[in-house]
């Protein structure tokens, strides 16, 4: 019989949930639901996924929690108590070990006399990236997360430190955390230039697209307009996403004041993004002798891999690697820091999505293509006849040239021209930049 470990991170605008067996098969799922809409609600949607997965949760032997989510530390420690007891009554039976920023798990209680401890524990972010970072053997790396209301950029640059010391103090001088994220309201600054604010919609309205009631647009919005996203394939379909109301609201709070269409102002709010990230990469690399053009970038998040590939660009960077599960790659890596913990659990060297299409004997070059939409990739806003991929279809060393989107269940990747993309055996997808 296999044994699993399960992994939540409680994100500020997302929630994330990945269970790994002995194998290394990951089962992921992403709600737009966070601890701060109920624990009865957030212990409803476990159970929803266990189910889906055909898992009892008396056979799951660990449970890791990361609180990436604002709210004082008092009361995470209450909402972890609140959801540990509706669990147990769930019939769960190990309990609940919530994740430090310095790589300890700790039980509830312990939590309880140093709760500042649990808060943002960004180690998991680093953790993932080490152990991709080893799997494709890439010495200098940045890694790039960008999620709902944060954004995480960190330095990897000798493998060999692969201690949690060394993690840790890497910690002080090799990352960048800022509030940026898919969910980032769009405002306007003095220089009337479209930024992202540090607000950020909340799971409830979400962006103007959810159609919830939200009518602030949010970068969300824009790289709808952009037609970098799937208005039908966001979260598994799960939010349909509304053009119309992205343009809307973009138009009213955006647009207008600047005197601009729609989507150049969904544009200029990109190319913001993606400069003011690449500016923090290159204020972290400032510091070593490799230039930024030495590194490959690995992305995360579920808008990192929209936007890395330019970000790359602008940074001279020629190699982007889109791991699997990128999209809950925090999650992923208290997995990670519950491995170093425990002696007896080896990590396997490849993770693969349980029950996820693998098309080793598929027949054809284009089984992966989905379609063709119009995506606004040059300033110039001449849209492009682009090919939209599925990348469950595409066959380990299959290649594709850009522009190209390849869509997964919990990010997209987003290719320019002159550009191509090659999936790996470990079903990491490589895109080279010329």
């Amino acid at each position: 019989m296999s044994r699993y470990r399960f992994s939540i991170d409680l994100g500020e605008t997302f929630t994330d949930f990945v269970l790994m067996d002995d194998a290394g098969r990951l089962s992921i799922k992403k709600i737009p639901t966070t601890i701060h809409d109920s624990t009865q609600s957030l212990a409803e949607a476990i159970g929803f996924f266990l189910q889906e997965c055909q898992i009892e949760p008396a056979v799951i032997e660990a449970l890791v929690v990361g609180m990436s989510v604002q709210m004082p530390a008092n009361m995470a420690i209450g909402c972890a108590r609140d959801l540990e007891r509706q669990l147990v009554a769930a019939g769960w039976t190990t309990p609940i070990r919530l994740v430090t920023n310095h790589g300890r798990l700790l039980l509830i209680e312990e939590a309880s006399t140093e709760a500042e401890s649990i808060m943002f524990p960004r180690i998991g972010g680093l953790l993932t990236g080490r152990y991709f970072g080893n799997q494709i053997g890439q010495k200098n790396l940045v890694v790039l997360r960008i999620g709902g209301a944060s954004a995480f950029v960190s330095l990897q640059t000798e493998l060999s430190d692969t201690s949690m010391d060394a993690l840790d103090q890497s910690l002080e001088n090799q990352v960048k955390s800022f509030a940026l994220g898919g969910n980032s309201y769009i405002g306007i600054d003095e220089n009337k230039e479209p930024v992202l604010l540090s607000e950020h919609a909340t799971p409830g309205p979400g962006p103007a697209c959810f159609d919830r009631g939200g009518e602030y647009p949010t970068l969300t919005d824009a790289d709808l307009v952009l037609g970098y996203l799937n208005k039908d394939y966001f979260l598994y379909g799960a939010i349909p996403l509304k053009v119309e109301l992205a343009k809307k609201a973009i138009l009213k709070y955006v647009a207008t004041p600047l005197n601009s269409t729609v989507e150049e102002a969904a544009m200029r709010v990109s190319n913001g993004v993606e400069e003011s990230i690449a500016n923090q990469i290159r204020e972290l690399t400032s510091a070593h002798s490799a230039p930024p053009e030495s590194y490959s970038l690995l992305a995360f998040g579920g808008a990192g891999p929209v936007h890395a590939c330019e970000i790359a660009r602008l940074l001279g960077i020629k190699q982007v690697v889109v791991p699997v599960g990128a999209g809950v790659s925090s999650a992923l890596g208290y997995l990670l820091v519950l491995a170093e913990n425990d002696p007896e659990w080896q990590i396997p060297t490849a993770m693969q999505r349980a029950g996820y299409y693998n098309p080793t004997h598929r027949t054809g070059d284009f089984h992966a293509l989905k379609g063709y939409r119009s995506v606004y990739y040059e300033k110039d806003l001449t849209p492009c006849g682009c090919p939209i991929y599925d990348r469950a279809g595409i066959r380990s060393e299959d290649t594709l040239s850009g522009p190209a989107i390849i869509e997964g269940p919990e990010s997209t990747v987003v290719m320019r021209e002159k550009s191509y993309a090659r999936m790996d055996t470990f079903r990491n997808l490589w895109i080279y930049l010329r």
